[in-house]
């Protein structure tokens, strides 16, 4: 029996080390399934594992994970489960990167993503009443960074569009569902925290008109205004 619990954890923490983003424990199980079905032998061990039966074998699998301080940790963000590295590494991990640039939002992106979190489904003209500004660069900008999508239209004259949040959204704020969701103030706090230790895939480049585009936005705030 503990062989099999031994192995089980191996297998559970080898798919999701394995995948980039947070995986669900149905997905889990449907590969465990297809798995058994398709290879046969020793992998029926596991073909009948309920995604209780997941959920618990992760929870302890976590625990352990914490009990031994490797500088990473299991978490559920976007509903599925993910390997995250410490906060405290935090310096050693962006020298090793070279990512000490952060990547942040500017205030009005996180101001105008914290009104559609909160109000989703909202249309622009509803997100430039609440702000007072013309928001058009800023919704551009979080469309391009995944954070934001389109959620369909309204039933209003003209039918604009309406906005939401995305899968991406809560794990970039490690959320595991919209109901957590922390004032703007948090959420601010989180963005910098994450921008700093997570920005080893954002070319320089990239970062450049990603700082264009913050200063840009700000300056459009404060034209407005």
């Amino acid at each position: 029996a503990h062989y099999f619990i031994s192995y089980f954890f191996m297998i559970l923490g080898s798919l999701i080390f394995g995948t980039r983003h947070p995986i669900t424990a149905a997905q889990l199980r449907k590969n465990l399934a297809e798995v058994a079905k398709s290879h046969k032998g020793h992998t029926k061990a596991f073909a009948d594992a309920t995604q209780s039966d997941i959920k618990k074998a992760l929870a302890e699998l976590a625990s352990d994970v914490e009990s031994t301080k490797p500088g990473f940790h299991l978490s559920e963000v976007a509903g599925g489960f993910k390997f995250q590295s410490d906060s405290v590494a935090g310096p050693w991990l962006r020298h090793m990167l070279d990512a000490d640039k952060p990547r942040r939002l500017s205030r009005p992106a996180l101001e105008t993503l914290a009104i559609i979190a909160y109000r989703q489904p909202v249309t622009r003209g509803e997100l430039e009443a609440v702000r007072g500004v013309n928001v058009d660069h800023v919704i551009t900008v979080l469309l391009e960074l995944q954070l934001i999508r389109i959620a369909g239209r309204s039933k209003l004259p003209g039918r604009p569009m309406l906005y939401g949040t995305t899968k991406l959204f809560l794990e970039h704020f490690g959320l595991a569902d919209i109901k957590q969701l922390p004032g703007i103030d948090e959420l601010s706090r989180i963005d910098y925290g994450r921008s700093k230790a997570e920005t080893a895939d954002l070319k320089p480049e990239e970062e450049d008109n990603e700082d264009s585009d913050n200063d840009e936005d700000d300056a459009d705030d404060d034209d407005t205004a």
